[in-house]
């Protein structure tokens, strides 16, 4: 990393301003995810105390009793139906990257680019009152729509106990907002990998426990007996929580054996206005051809951000990215550091500016890259 890169990062940082949203939000007020979003492992619609926290808590400026014209939005329609929306529109840019490699010249050309990534929008039938509901989460940009989530949630049981149904976002790690994090991304564990399955829950006490059992082929139908299994286990206190993540996937067919099994820890942690979260993940990928040696890869995937509350509705986040793609070879990994200003101006918009310093080796051009990028998100 060059001190340009340094330098020019701190300075992005230094000249802006921010306030994360989840899940450092949850770790600053020792809330679970299932506080203020309907999925109870995070992500997707807000529960009415998430649509209220995040008019009233979150934004700079936000209405009071005084005023005439704005109120407190309720997502409600009615007793039986609410709805909630996420819009993403970003612009970015990318810097050129050129360099010399064995005595042959790379390039990774680079450029600008306005993009919507997030058009999303949800919806909760309450068929039964606190115990049964049908919720949605349907992707509509931007390269078509598609479901991200349907399933039939049943709560209210014993311990704070839930079990979904459905398509379901696999319940693994910290469900960090970005899947280029890379205990996102290596893992599988994203926004845009969902599965066919159930989920078991509770939370008893201090406690947090899901379990999940699905087809393992990413929403598809599965193709072979094996299933997934995901599990998430941890304890909360005021001051964060510590816990840990597990995954086996058994692909075998009549081929030959294909198994992924990830592993990780997580913990958080709350000094007030600084909210500071971490987790590592190590997988290791199973190949058995048929009638071949068996062979096995190990990845490590790290994570550690630090978010900053300046004042109501103004945050800083700096968070730092590792990823070892194959733990046998020497120097290919890469990493990556977001210097984020965050801003909810108002009620239902968050303002972003991040500076991204990607690093990676030499022949691998196209991640070495710095990028910046801004971005207005509208949610509801």
């Amino acid at each position: 990393m060059t001190d340009r890169r340094i330098f020019s990062a701190l300075l992005v940082t230094l000249c802006a301003l921010t306030a994360n949203a989840e899940p450092h939000l949850a770790v600053r007020e020792g809330f679970l995810c299932s506080q203020c979003h309907v999925n109870r492992t995070g992500g997707g619609k807000r529960t009415a105390f998430g649509a209220n926290y995040s008019q009233v808590a979150l934004p700079a400026w936000r209405p009071g009793p005084q005023s005439l014209r704005v109120g407190v939005v309720n997502p409600n329609l009615g007793d039986y139906v609410s709805l909630g929306a996420d819009l993403r529109v970003q612009h970015v840019t990318i810097e050129t990257v050129r360099t010399q490699f064995e005595g042959q010249w790379l390039e990774a050309p680079g450029g600008n680019t306005l993009r919507v990534p997030q058009v999303n929008l949800y919806g909760e039938l309450m068929a039964v009152r606190d115990h049964l509901s049908i919720y949605l989460d349907e992707k509509l940009g931007p390269e078509g729509a598609s479901t991200r989530e349907a399933m039939l949630l049943l709560y209210g049981l014993p311990f704070g106990g839930y079990a979904k149904a459905g398509k379901i976002l696999l319940p693994f790690g910290l469900r960090l907002a970005d899947d280029d994090a890379f205990i996102r991304q290596a893992t599988g564990f994203t926004f845009g990998n969902q599965d066919l399955g159930v989920e078991l829950g509770a939370e008893p006490g201090p406690t947090f426990l899901a379990a999940s059992l699905s087809n393992g082929t990413l929403g598809g139908t599965d193709d072979n007996e094996r299933k997934q299994l995901v599990a998430t286990a941890g304890v909360k206190a005021r001051w964060g929580r510590v816990g840990a993540s597990y995954s086996w996937n058994d692909a075998t067919r009549s081929t030959g054996l294909s198994v992924r099994q990830v592993g990780g820890l997580f913990a958080t942690a709350n000094f007030g206005r600084l909210s500071l979260l971490s987790e590592a993940d190590l997988i290791v990928d199973t190949e058995r051809p048929k009638g071949e040696p068996r062979t096995q890869i190990f990845q490590l995937a790290v994570h550690a951000e630090a978010d900053f509350l300046v004042v109501r509705g103004v945050a800083l986040r700096a968070a730092f990215g590792y990823h070892d793609p194959d733990l046998n070879v020497a120097e290919d990994h890469r990493s990556r550091l977001a210097l984020t200003v965050e801003v909810f101006p108002i009620p239902f918009l968050r303002v972003t500016a991040t500076y991204v310093v990607r690093e990676d080796i030499p022949q691998r051009v196209q991640g070495r890259g710095d990028l910046f990028l801004v971005q207005l998100h509208g949610f509801l």
